[in-house]
């Protein structure tokens, strides 16, 4: 199997079954255990609950904008540690169809636009 290495532009190439350790490995040692069910619209539900109630938010565009319509659990992908002994795993989250991302995405571009106008009249005075 191919995969990708967590420094540089380097792929290597390991056993599947023993990424499928390292996998696991990784799993157990952070305590990380499977769901029954994918949360996934749930989350979604309460993202659109949470966008509703929001007073400031007033455009129906702006609204669509915030929300993902067929948003999908966060995928991650393994990446071989090559610089450390034993060549553990890194993971790497694609976030990007999350429930949240577009959400999360605005919020932080208000709240970096806020520190500036913040800053900018911290200096001012």
């Amino acid at each position: 199997m191919i995969a990708k290495a967590d420094k540089g532009r380097t792929m290597v190439i390991i056993h599947k079954a023993a990424l499928k350790q390292k996998i696991s490995t990784f799993l157990q040692e952070n305590q990380i255990t499977a769901v029954d069910k994918d949360p996934t619209d749930y989350f979604q539900k309460h993202i659109q609950q949470i966008i509703h109630k929001c007073n400031t938010i007033r455009d129906k565009k702006q609204y669509k904008h915030l929300l993902h319509i067929k948003p999908t659990a966060p995928k991650l992908n393994a990446m071989i540690k090559i610089q450390k002994d034993n060549n553990p795993i890194g993971l790497e989250i694609n976030n990007i169809q999350a429930p949240a991302y577009k959400l999360a995405r605005y919020l932080n571009k208000r709240l970096n636009e806020l520190i500036e106008v913040h800053i900018h009249m911290l200096q001012r005075t």
